[in-house]
């Protein structure tokens, strides 16, 4: 599945604004072949900037003027090569991601040989870019980064909730833990009861029953406000997330992702005492 390989890659923090979307550059003198890519980036990272270039040369200007983090280039192009280019940019960028574009599979070994990154055959399809974003050398996080319109909860140390790149605001700390939890079930459902003894450690479950509806109603008003409601799931007295609707560290770390598993330091919702029960199973995986 596509999306299980968005997630992205720190290079800056970005979030709200175009300045702050991972801004990716595809180089080709066929117009059919940039079109083609393009559509096919944008299966996988909707959210990305793309440039496009027909020369060595327009590359190198666009390169020039704004802060690209992955260049799809082609090897074989009129004046400088794909290969030239590709030295260069990363004259000017060493962290610069490339990945050659070719339809001949012998550039490949030319491509190592400099250290230049990836290589793809044409025609290039979305299960190729996904599988080349899972081994970029220098990994973009998309997790925290351009999932503006996603919810972001992070997980490892201590447990934070964002939107757009800042952080959500509860007026009440066990509506929070209560959103904390649920993510930490992974989509499972969670009951009245198993939230009582959650917040309340085993007491004070009677009298604390009716305060559970206003905590959850805080949750629920929290979510609309940035739009993303959708996110909890309640049905009759059982409360769970959507893992699909949500940008998660944890989750991500369970897909396998590099970067989410690199990020990992032992430490799990480390302000609530029932955070280090998912402590040995992280351990377990690693």
């Amino acid at each position: 599945m596509i999306g299980a390989v968005q997630y992205a890659y720190k290079q800056a923090g970005y979030y709200s604004d175009e300045r702050r979307l991972m801004k990716i550059l595809i180089t080709d003198d066929e117009k059919m072949m940039r079109s083609g890519m393009e559509k096919e980036v944008k299966k996988v990272l909707p959210d990305a900037v793309v440039y496009t270039a027909a020369s060595g040369k327009e590359a190198l200007e666009i390169f020039g003027k704004e802060d690209i983090s992955l260049v799809f280039l082609d090897v074989e192009m009129p004046g400088t090569s794909g290969l030239e280019v590709a030295k260069r940019l990363k004259e000017i960028k060493p962290t610069v991601n490339i990945v050659m574009t070719t339809a001949y599979p012998n550039y490949a070994v030319d491509a190592y040989r400099l250290h230049i990154g990836g290589y793809l055959l044409k025609p290039v399809v979305a299960d190729d870019i996904q599988e080349e974003l899972e081994h970029l050398a220098h990994p973009v996080d998309i997790s925290e980064t351009y999932m503006k319109d996603r919810l972001v909860l992070k997980c490892f140390g201590e447990f934070q909730a964002s939107y757009g790149g800042e952080p959500l605001r509860f007026s009440r700390t066990k509506s929070k833990e209560i959103l904390a939890y649920l993510t930490a079930k992974n989509g499972v459902s969670a009951s009245k009861n198993e939230l009582l003894d959650i917040l309340w450690e085993g007491e004070g479950q009677d009298s604390n029953k009716s305060y559970i509806r206003v905590l959850v109603l805080e949750l629920k008003r929290t979510l609309k406000s940035i739009g993303q409601e959708d996110v909890l799931i309640h049905d009759r007295n059982s409360y769970s997330i959507d893992p699909g609707k949500v940008s998660c560290d944890y989750y991500e770390f369970l897909k396998g992702n590099p970067t989410a598993i690199r990020s990992y330091m032992g430490e799990f919702m480390n302000q609530y005492s029932w955070g280090e029960e998912y402590i040995w199973d992280l351990e377990n995986r690693l």
